[in-house]
């Protein structure tokens, strides 16, 4: 039956799948991706072939090998070898990685062979593969692989062989940790040889016990775990680490033996929970969240009050895990906490435990919070929660600015009214975002409405590309469902409307409409240009946004040459947080002029909304060649590059920038940072100590200048700055604690 549904669900989409197959050699890559991803999802034996047509001609197209992976389907697996022999560097690694998804001994061959590839994404992701088929037949050939002087592949192959479990490789490993000097690699083969669990390597494990490093010594107690060893013994050798030093060693030992039955926490909880250590602290607030211990409640309600966030954060993932209704209270004063992740958390936990009590105040909370992943939460509690008191805010919430939020609105308005939210949602499916109204599709058709396929078609039929995209992402979604329809009760309501479903009645079989005739009619506007202008602009001052998009988007229709319109397009949908949409206009517009300076500097603004850091890059120093002397795009480059740990790179454009203007104090702290990581000690002092001219409430620079100092062995000097920043950093400010506990160990001992 689960078979004949899926079957079901396919020919309702057939008209959808065929216009994914047309996009496989889009030219717009995103639209490519997301088209070969869901056609990945529904699994579509017809797919098979085009997108292995596709996979030749975009071997550089990391979508189109995975999709094929996800469908599983065998007749895929021999073009996919001959496509992994001769495709181009660039497009091996995601074939490499495709592969791992066919238990087949083709697969392992061309892998094993892939090991002495000169790319190191090949062998990484080859390696990787190798790991998931778990075939003995590859651990020969991995372990000849471990003098791999790269770190990240060591790393991949030592996890691999775990993962694969031959005790074949226990005993290379164990020779290369008495070798090896490395602290990462000597704890990563001994966590190798605790998921192999070889009894002849127990000896090295609990010598690894007595390691210099105390990584090495975490991931013993770990390992130890997984022998099976008699309850007393176990205790005798993981009791001398309950009150090590180190918070990593001594929380896994107080896991291991309270687990094992032979642990009394109360005075070993009593003294962590006033270690002056933060990590000890914090470390307290991490095992209770993974022991059942019956009186854990008062500690992590005391480790919540701590001044320190690390130790708030791991009490608040505590209280998630071990919080009832009880506890609503506490966890709405949680909803007031300075450090983004308690609070949350605590949103989160209060939808878990449907704590009814707690609407009103999440949706006060709602319009007060900036954080748009905990708006986005609020949304997902409240529908968790799932109480129509609700309803008022989550309709707001289909207004919101902040794409995530709407989406999570459709979600949850369908949770709380269900079948009833129905008529609400179909009149979703004329939102102008589209985001909201592929969402609503999604859940109209989760719910029986299976004639919204006829809405994917006339999207995926859509002039805008990002309008193409949401439907296709859609369509991925259905593929899942399908794939799920049998065994989730969710879907009972979709059972029967495709059970019910006869192919003769042919939904959406109707040809898609053409670009023309889905055009809006721009008859109704003026003819005269300058007029037609106007008018969107018209609207756009009198803050009537929706008008004003549809306006523009008429006249852009007409005038499709008009550059202005086009970047009015952009900055219109970057103003609505409809980043997709900017970035497809932008790039519009740098068709039309290849040197518009505009284009290209909010390109890169808007791929990094998108997080597409990679391509923000590009666009931004594309920006520059055009006009070298734009500071504020000097700092946004330099601020991606920094983040993306390119220092020497960012400092070059931070010094760029100042050259032509005025760099903030958040600009300046930047740039000290990137001098102090590339040990440019002086330069790093001189920056910091003009942004804390410009803003002396910085936290973060004081410290950092204080660390400078400190290290130079300046500890007067040090002890200047971090008392400065006591006077002048606002009290409960993030990093305030960390100055205080600096000041503390340089007043002890002057060392750092």
């Amino acid at each position: 039956m689960a078979t004949e549904l899926r079957a079901r669900g396919l020919a309702l989409l057939k008209p959808c799948i065929r216009k994914l197959v047309g996009f496989l050699s889009h030219q717009d890559a995103i639209l490519r991706g997301e088209a070969a991803r869901a056609l990945g999802r529904l699994g579509d034996p017809e797919a098979v072939i085009p997108l292995i047509e596709a996979l030749k001609r975009e071997k550089q197209d990391e979508q189109l090998p995975l999709a094929l992976a996800e469908m599983g389907q065998l007749s895929a697996l021999e073009p996919l070898l001959n496509a992994f022999s001769e495709a181009e560097r660039e497009g091996r690694p995601n074939i490499a990685l495709a592969l791992g998804s066919y238990p087949d001994s083709r697969v392992v061959t061309a892998l094993i062979k892939a090991l002495s590839d000169p790319d190191p994404n090949v062998r990484f992701n080859a390696i990787a593969s190798l790991g998931k088929l778990r075939d003995p037949v590859a651990v020969s050939p991995l372990i000849s692989c471990l003098n791999e002087l790269n770190e990240w592949i060591f790393l991949n192959i030592v996890d691999s062989l775990a993962k694969i479990g031959d005790h074949k490789a226990s005993g290379p490993l164990s020779n290369l940790y008495l070798k090896e000097t490395g602290e990462r690699k000597r704890s990563a083969i001994i966590s190798a040889l605790g998921r192999i669990r070889d009894p002849s390597t127990l000896n090295l494990i609990l010598k690894a016990l007595r390691d210099p490093d105390d990584r090495v010594k975490a991931n013993s107690i770990e390992a130890l775990t997984r022998f099976r060893l008699a309850r007393d013994k176990l205790i005798s050798y993981i009791q001398p680490f309950v009150r090590h030093p180190n918070h990593r060693v001594r929380g896994n030992a107080i896991i291991t033996i309270y687990e094992a039955g032979g642990f009394d926490p109360e005075s070993v909880f009593g003294s962590m929970q006033n270690d002056p250590d933060k990590w000890i602290r914090a470390t307290l607030g991490h095992v209770l969240s993974v022991i059942d211990y019956s009186e854990s409640m008062p500690l992590i309600i005391e480790l919540l009050k701590d001044e320190d966030g690390d130790v708030r954060k791991n009490a608040s993932k505590a209280i998630s895990q071990r919080a009832g209704e009880a506890q609503t209270e506490l966890l709405l004063n949680l909803l007031k906490d300075t450090t983004p992740f308690v609070r949350q958390q605590a949103v989160q936990t209060l939808g878990k435990i449907r704590a009814r009590a707690s609407i009103s105040y999440l949706s006060g909370m709602f319009t007060s919070e900036r954080n748009f992943k905990i708006r986005s939460s609020i949304i997902s509690s409240l529908g968790s929660i799932g109480d129509p008191e609700a309803m008022s805010i989550l309709k707001l919430a289909l207004r919101d600015r902040d794409s995530r939020v709407r989406a999570n609105a459709v979600e949850a308005i369908e949770k709380i009214w269900g079948s009833e939210s129905i008529s609400l949602l179909k009149e979703l499916l004329n939102d102008l975002d589209n985001r909201v109204k592929a969402n609503s599709v999604k859940a109209l058709f989760k719910m029986g409405e299976v004639s919204v396929v006829k809405m994917l078609q006339e999207m995926l039929a859509d002039s805008e590309i990002p309008t193409r995209i949401s439907a296709a992402f859609v369509i991925g979604q259905i593929g899942l469902m399908l794939r799920e329809i049998e065994k989730s009760p969710v879907y009972m309501t979709l059972k029967s409307a495709l059970g019910n479903f006869d192919e003769s009645q042919k939904i959406g079989t109707k040809s898609p409409r053409s670009e023309e005739e889905d055009s809006q009619d721009v008859s109704i506007y003026p003819k005269n240009k300058e007029t037609f202008r106007k008018i969107f602009l018209d609207h756009f001052q009198a803050e009537r946004y929706k008008d004003s998009l549809e306006a523009a988007k008429a006249f852009f229709k007409r005038y499709p040459k008009d550059i202005a319109a086009c970047l009015f397009l952009g900055n219109l949908n970057f103003q609505l947080s409809r980043f997709e949409e900017a970035v497809y206009y932008f790039k519009l517009a740098i068709e039309l002029d290849p040197f518009s300076l505009q284009a290209f500097a909010n390109l890169g603004i808007a791929c990094y909304r998108l997080g597409r850091t990679q391509e923000a890059i590009h666009f931004f120093k594309q920006a520059i060649k055009i006009q070298p002397d734009l500071f504020s795009v000097h700092f946004n480059l330099a601020n991606l590059l920094l983040k993306e740990e390119k220092l020497e790179e960012a400092i070059k454009h931070y010094e760029e920038g100042i050259k032509f203007g005025e760099a903030p104090a958040r600009i300046r702290a930047n740039l000290g940072f990137a001098y102090q990581k590339c040990g440019m000690y002086e330069q790093a002092i001189l920056q910091y100590e003009t942004a804390i001219e410009k803003d002396p409430r910085d936290a973060g620079v004081y410290y950092n200048w204080g660390l400078i100092l400190l290290r130079q062995g300046k500890k007067e000097e040090a002890k200047r700055v971090l008392s400065r920043a006591i006077r002048s950093v606002p009290p409960g400010a993030a990093g305030l604690k960390a100055i205080k506990e600096l000041l503390e160990r340089s007043e002890n001992s002057g060392k750092e």
